[in-house]
């Protein structure tokens, strides 16, 4: 199905999914410093964990799924809907756990593409202990992207001149009961932002130049024998932004002087080390695991010349206690109490996080389930001490939900059938104010509340081995309750989209596979 997209990268194969909206700040998905491409579940923008071979791959509430190539990976897994407590912090809208291949098939790919689009890709499988894919991507100039009359500043639009990744991931099976795994990822791109010349004057010319850098290594070591299972991890994180700006723009100061420039470069490194460990015991109606995790979150911003170094810790113990209530009917009990060191700010904090799940099979091919959670998530070092033009918020409350979900899966011959009606509601959901200048606006993080109400149905059939298709759709009505910076509630509002429909239809035939995928995102709306 990840083949059948003809994605090169993670977030471009999502984009076709029931319940996700995955999009990018560019073409491509292409970052622009830290507004990154996001994966969106049932509406919930921040809120979504994203976990490759179970790391976590969130660092300062950003995942750079554009990053990850398809030809490494063998599944995604995806949890729709908060409360996946056995995951942890940031799992409010979901969890995306993305599983690379153990063994890989030796073989080579190029393609080519319009705006000089570039794909290659090689994996390489030497007997059955080392595996490694490399993967080259290139975008080639792309123009007119924004519109100018709603741009920052208005009048003026950006182009991308070129972006390129690099992706170099590889496993090594030490035994039977442990591996390692390693991926390292570089990314460039290069904006160039124009005036459009509204004043009769200076039109094309050149208002900021950026170039945006990114740089990753994941490492782990991962075990799993019997019931006992473990990883240790290490993540590293390097951002970097480049910006030349003109000092005046044309249309405020007749002194406008193309060669009179502002250069910032503003670093980003992110750094986690962690490690989890859990087992599992049985007994006669079902079995009982219980584990325990720690991370140390590292962070050194360079902005405006200055230095900054955060960091802070985190300790879960989680478990899960599976039992059968009949032959037909079995149910989940989850929890999580996680604990977080104090920070520079003076804040501590400690969740405790449960969810209940039952399941009850009608016969063989159907099956009916409901379940309630909770989930939660940490601010980012940059919303509570600032950076940038965000400005710092040391009061900020972790983002708390309440989930609901209900739904039904069933198998009618060729077709299969899921449909599920969920309802959120999370508390102090971590959103951005901007005031100010367009041209410079400032960024205030506060807490506000979303909530939505949905239902989502998903269809797929396997006409034969050659032909199958496969239909989505998620109905709902999110909603948001904002305080300004005084903190005063304001009323409810419609917020982001109401209507998702997705599908697709894939044919083959001997070597040849036709794929047609589309989705869409309607009755939008945005903060006033």
């Amino acid at each position: 199905q990840i083949a059948a997209t003809g994605a090169n990268n993670v977030q471009e194969s999502l984009k076709y999914s029931t319940g996700i909206i995955a999009s990018g700040q560019g073409p491509k998905g292409l970052s622009q410093g830290t507004m990154f491409a996001k994966a969106v579940i049932r509406g919930v923008e921040k809120g979504t964990l994203v976990l490759v071979d179970g790391v976590p791959m969130n660092q300062s509430g950003m995942y750079q799924l554009q990053d990850i190539s398809t030809d490494a990976v063998e599944k995604i897994e995806v949890v729709r809907g908060g409360g996946a407590v056995l995951y942890g912090s940031e799992a409010s809208g979901g969890v995306i756990n993305i599983i690379t291949k153990g063994k890989r098939d030796t073989k080579i790919k190029a393609g080519i593409g319009n705006y000089g689009q570039q794909n290659y890709a090689v994996s390489v499988q030497g007997g059955d202990k080392f595996g490694v894919t490399y993967v080259y991507d290139r975008l080639g100039s792309v123009d007119h992207i924004s519109d100018p009359s709603g741009g920052r500043p208005a009048g003026m639009y950006y182009n991308v001149t070129r972006g390129e990744r690099n992706n170099l991931n590889w496993r090594y099976n030490l035994t039977d009961d442990l591996y390692f795994t390693h991926s390292y990822s570089h990314s460039n791109s290069h904006y160039v932002y124009r005036w459009d010349g509204r004043n009769g004057k200076n039109k094309d010319a050149i208002g900021q130049d950026v170039f945006y850098k990114n740089d990753e290594h994941m490492a782990a070591f991962h075990y799993g024998k019997d019931d006992l299972t473990g990883n240790f991890y290490y993540h590293k994180r390097n951002m970097t932004t480049d910006k030349s700006k003109v000092k005046n723009g044309p249309y405020k100061d007749k002194k406008y002087d193309p060669t009179q420039r502002i250069i910032t470069k503003t670093e980003n490194k992110d750094q986690s080390i962690g490690f989890d460990l859990s087992n599992r015991w049985h007994f006669n109606k079902g079995s009982f695991m219980v584990g325990g995790d720690f991370r140390r979150d590292i962070a050194d911003v360079t902005d405006k010349g200055k230095s900054h170094h955060y960091s802070r810790n985190m300790y879960s113990v989680f478990g899960q206690l599976s039992y059968d209530i009949s032959d037909p009917t079995k149910m989940n009990l989850n929890f999580r109490q996680t604990w977080v060191g104090k920070d520079g700010a003076g804040n501590k904090y400690d969740k405790f996080t449960p969810e209940v799940i039952l399941m009850h099979d009608l016969d063989d091919n159907t099956m009916i389930y409901a379940k309630a959670g909770k989930s939660f998530m940490m601010p980012t070092f940059k919303q509570l001490y600032g950076g940038g033009n965000v400005i710092a918020s040391p009061g900020l409350k972790p983002q708390s939900g309440t989930h609901y979900e209900v739904g039904a899966k069933k198998n009618v011959g060729k077709s299969s059938w899921r449909i599920a009606a969920f309802r959120y509601d999370i508390k102090d959901s971590l959103e951005a104010n901007v005031s100010g200048p367009a041209d410079n606006p400032d960024i205030k993080y506060t807490n506000q509340d979303i909530k939505n109400t949905g239902l989502e149905i998903e269809w797929k059939r396997n006409q034969s081995e050659n032909l199958s298709y496969r239909l989505g759709a998620t109905f709902g009505h999110p909603e948001k309750q904002e305080r300004d910076k005084n903190g005063v509630v304001g009323d409810w509002h419609d917020y982001y989209g109401k209507i998702q429909l997705n599908g697709g239809v894939t044919y083959t035939t001997g070597k040849l596979t036709t794929s047609f995928n589309f989705s869409h995102l309607g009755k939008r709306v945005r903060d006033a």
